[in-house]
């Protein structure tokens, strides 16, 4: 148990905030047990409830989930895997309350990282927060100032930021192993399936607390599948450049050191193929424009071809970065090579990426952190979280304050813009190996915004601005003041 009197309580939470949390300061010494909750039970949550009971001095004591058939399922499979029996709850400011808390892990969907964040911050509670940060840029300043406020450790999941490797070799490119950087291209391809056009009033599942688990957000349900699909609408989830972005964009930034805004970002992108409920782009390209080297991203959905069960890869990759210096490139992911200008590989780089695609050394160092509480401690802080998944959120803007122009007049629009008119042209086929009539199709030619990296906004563009943040639904508001 922890040392320290669990009777000493934090500061009163903010006014606006709208939880009855009044929970003890956890601090954790070496010698004490940290007694974790894992909130969101589905998917990367599953494994977070199995890898938390690995790592020393931990003790998952509890889960939370708005389903009461996962919950009862997890527990189930927890009791059966560890032989101890996890205390459950179905809404999360029951686990902020519980004085018998230290940490919690958000595995919940992106609208709600932003005010558990908050939340928890204000609870006490240490918080490790799955990607995105955020759903949107000026919530994720609201988590940093609590994280700060009250002394929290807050991990982002940004999990490849503990790869000793990569930090390693980031550092040799900064100082030039392969020459001057030229350009940084992210790429994204997998295939999806469309998600339907439900022509019946849809229910969510009987097992499920809606209202809880909209939260923040609209309670309308126009997906089928409830668990997932979440991510192509806008309430919810942050398209697929926020769902897989923000991994990508991270290695793209780091590798350079860019550690800001960037001050301009672009984006091409439309729905294509699917006729249905989705909302968000299947086929995206980003451009972002740093003072070291611009980033490109390129996100398909599709296959390479009608009827194929493939993804499409470039480069050898089907998700990961290319750093293209003047001297050598470096095509990778958790690890990679790096290649001359003939391709030919004159180095690997690799290293410990340890299990569950590198998150056991991320619940690693979040616990390293919450027992030194120094956040400098962290391989993804709050600020280095919200740095990475904001060039997603950028995207986004750019993309909601685009123009429907046809598709094959795009490369001619963007003949200014020579990395993406390469991309373009890459989209094009890709679409048309798809079934797409690029002559009589359209795309959504996103403004190129120019952005200020220290105020983090927009000059001169209020539309733009409007999109920094959403608009919160009753009791479930981040709120101002924090």
């Amino acid at each position: 148990m922890l040392s320290l009197n669990r009777r000493q309580f934090l500061a009163a939470a903010s006014a606006t905030a709208v939880t009855s949390m009044s929970t003890p300061s956890a601090f954790a010494s070496a010698n004490d047990e940290l007694r974790v909750v894992v909130i969101g039970l589905n998917g990367i949550g599953r494994t977070h409830l199995n890898g938390f009971p690995e790592v020393s001095g931990v003790r998952v004591v509890g889960a939370c989930d708005v389903d009461s058939a996962v919950l009862g399922k997890r527990a189930e499979e927890f009791q059966k895997k560890f032989n101890r029996k996890l205390k459950t709850y179905n809404d999360m400011r029951q686990v902020f309350d519980d004085p018998d808390v230290d940490a919690v892990v958000l595995a919940v969907p992106n609208h709600w990282h932003g005010l558990g964040t908050v939340w928890g911050c204000q609870a006490g509670k240490d918080v490790y927060t799955e990607k995105p940060c955020s759903h949107n840029i000026w919530e994720a300043g609201q988590m940093e100032k609590a994280a700060k406020k009250y002394d929290r450790i807050v991990q982002v999941g940004i999990q490849r930021r503990s790869f000793t490797h990569l930090k390693d070799f980031f550092q040799e490119i900064q100082q030039g192993v392969l020459g001057k950087v030229k350009q940084v291209k992210g790429v994204y391809l997998t295939r999806r399936n469309s998600i339907g056009r439900p022509d019946a009033a849809l229910q969510p599942p009987a097992t499920v607390d809606h209202n809880q688990w909209c939260g923040p957000a609209p309670t309308k349900l126009e997906r089928a599948n409830y668990h997932y699909d979440w991510h192509w609408f806008w309430e919810y989830g942050n398209a697929e450049l926020g769902n897989n972005g923000p991994h990508i964009l991270d290695l793209c930034r780091w590798s350079i050191g860019a550690e800001e805004f960037p001050t301009a970002v672009t984006s091409v992108g439309g729905r294509y193929v699917w006729d249905d409920n989705g909302q968000t782009p299947n086929t995206h390209l980003l451009r972002y424009e740093y003072a070291q080297a611009p980033i490109t991203f390129e996100i398909r959905d599709l296959p390479t071809a009608t009827g194929k069960k493939d993804t499409c890869k470039h480069m050898g990759l089907s998700y990961g970065i290319v750093v293209e210096g003047e001297e050598a490139t470096y095509v990778g992911f958790d690890t990679g090579k790096v290649i001359d200008p003939q391709g030919k590989t004159i180095r690997e780089i690799k290293g410990t990426t340890g299990p569950d695609g590198g998150r056991q050394l991320h619940r690693e160092n979040f616990v390293k952190a919450v027992r030194s509480r120094k956040t400098s401690d962290l391989n993804c802080d709050v600020r280095t979280g919200h740095l990475s998944t904001a060039l997603c959120h950028l995207g986004n803007i750019s993309h909601k304050v685009s123009d429907t122009i046809s598709l094959k007049s795009l490369p001619e629009r963007t003949q200014e813009q020579p990395l993406v008119n390469e991309a373009v042209g890459r989209m094009q086929s890709h679409l048309a190996a798809n079934g797409v009539d690029v002559a009589s199709a359209h795309v959504q030619l996103g403004k190129t915004l120019q952005i200020d990296p220290k105020t983090e906004t927009f000059p001169q563009d209020e539309k733009a601005n409007g999109l920094l943040k959403r608009e919160y639904r009753a009791p479930f508001i981040v709120p101002e003041n924090v």
